[in-house]
């Protein structure tokens, strides 16, 4: 199909009294009639606006009627992308590209590229050179501005650069943004691909990290980064929910749909709309809840509980596990459609205890200095040497999280110095899981192989020992055998 797009031209669709500069009717002579009148050789038109159109637009509208009332039997559309800054050139471009893919992307597109504001044009470029649609960008010179006296189309040809590579028009902000959060040397390449998918509105995220590795940061930093920046960002923790429950957090329901509905309420997906929904620990939901999100994703539509109404939603989704998840998918327990809509893009975050104690000692000094402020106190913490290369040595099972609890902890019993004996007894204590002594490991790599042989002989087969010493170690750890 072969279809002309281009924004309303509102100052100039238009004609407007003169005074009060109010529209008082559509502009014949405007851009997009004069296309319509000389050059509009298309299947259909698609008229952009940036309103929302949660109630259409009454110019608008008065455009497109005008239009089929003068050239009946033209297909013409109108479509409303909700663009909250005109000048926003990200959020446009992805706001356009996600209409083209939804709705065009197999079309024969002439884009008419004068109408709309100068962002909107950088737009149009960006994703005519992005080459994901079959494109031709045309502009109109007026007949007043034309040797021939008569209105000319112009194809705009785009010259490639001699210059290799790309390049890049990004937008950065006059005001100061603080990070609230250190991202580490090791965490650089990791950002930076997350900067990349922010870009990308259209595609799914799925974060791969243990608890308290930085996940929900991580997918804020995509929600911050793109086109959705000034509408919500909502994450929920799916593990912590029933199935009924959780459905209800984000689908919402009616009123009466069971007891306790009281009233009408709005589901999470339905709140973010425009936004970024997060969720965590997505590989511990039910089978019912993965095939009501596989709707989600495939359709973008939400049924609230009650409800025989469906409602399209937009909402970008990223979620995240600290699960094995193809595992859990070659086990059946969770969905592999599902999974391979929400990991269309990947990213993975590594465990405090691969990255080092510098690191490690980059986050302390960080979090001491932000947690100073949060706590208002006039001077930081200071570590003794021996708690200091204590903490260093410690290997912080649950990640950034424990770390900045801990210095938490610290600022409410310490008002100055820090002393080993007012860390916390977990540190001092750790259980068996979190000890590095020589002793713990092995007990703990054989009570792994015992639990993965079928009897002792395949155990000390594969511990490369004979019976009589596998027998002695469960003797001297005391381990026991039932159960595994």
């Amino acid at each position: 199909m072969k279809t002309l797009i281009s924004w309303v031209a509102t100052m100039h669709d238009f004609s407007r009294n003169p005074e009060t500069r109010q529209i008082i009717g559509v502009n014949e002579n405007g851009p997009t009639f004069n296309f319509h009148k000389d050059f509009f050789d298309h299947d259909r038109h698609v008229i952009l606006s940036s309103e929302k159109g949660v109630e259409p637009d009454i110019y608008i509208e008065q455009l497109r009627t005008e239009l089929i009332k003068r050239y009946p039997g033209r297909s013409i559309e109108t479509q409303y992308l909700d663009v909250t800054d005109v000048i926003d050139i990200q959020q446009i471009k992805s706001k356009v590209e996600g209409l083209l893919m939804r709705a065009y992307k197999d079309d024969e597109i002439s884009i008419f590229f004068s109408p709309g504001t100068s962002a909107m044009q950088i737009s149009w470029y960006l994703i005519h050179e992005s080459g994901m649609f079959n494109t031709r960008m045309f502009q109109v010179r007026p007949k007043e501005h034309s040797k021939t006296g008569k209105a000319e189309l112009l194809d705009m040809k785009v010259i490639k650069s001699t210059i290799p590579g790309g390049s890049i028009i990004k937008e950065e902000s006059v005001v100061d943004y603080k990070e609230d959060y250190l991202i580490t040397e090791s965490l650089n390449p990791i950002y930076a691909k997350a900067e990349m998918i922010a870009k990308a509105d259209q595609v799914t995220t799925l974060i791969f990290g243990e608890s308290g590795s930085g996940k929900e940061h991580l997918a804020n930093y995509i929600h911050r980064n793109s086109a959705r920046n000034e509408r919500p960002f909502i994450a929920i923790n799916c593990s912590a929910f029933t199935d009924e429950l959780l459905e209800s957090r984000l689908f919402g329901h009616m009123k009466g749909a069971f007891t306790g509905a009281v009233a009408d309420h709005k589901g999470l997906l339905e709140e973010a709309q425009g936004g970024t929904v997060f969720l965590d620990e997505i590989g511990d939901i039910s089978p019912y809840m993965q095939q009501l999100l596989l709707r989600v994703t495939q359709e973008k539509k939400i049924l609230k509980i009650g409800d025989t109404k469906e409602k399209k939603i937009d909402v970008r989704i990223i979620a995240a596990t600290n699960r094995d998840l193809p595992q859990r998918c070659a086990e059946g327990q969770f969905r592999w459609d599902l999974f391979y809509r929400l990991a269309v893009t990947e990213l993975t975050l590594p465990p405090l205890r691969d990255r080092g104690a510098k690191e490690k000692k980059e986050l302390i000094d960080f979090f001491i200095e932000s947690k100073r402020k949060l706590f208002k106190r006039s001077k930081k913490l200071r570590l003794a040497k021996d708690v200091e290369q204590f903490i260093l040595n410690y290997p912080f099972p649950g990640n950034v999280r424990e770390i900045e609890n801990l210095i938490e902890n610290l600022y409410v019993f310490n008002s100055d110095a820090v002393s080993m004996d007012t860390l916390p007894t977990r540190l001092l204590n750790p259980t068996d899981d979190f000890k590095l002594d020589l002793k713990t490991v092995e007990k703990l790599h054989i009570i792994k192989v015992l639990k993965l042989a079928k009897n002792k002989q395949q155990a000390a087969k594969l511990l490369g020992c004979v019976i009589n010493t596998l027998e002695k170690k469960i003797k001297d750890y005391e381990i026991v055998m039932d159960g595994l």
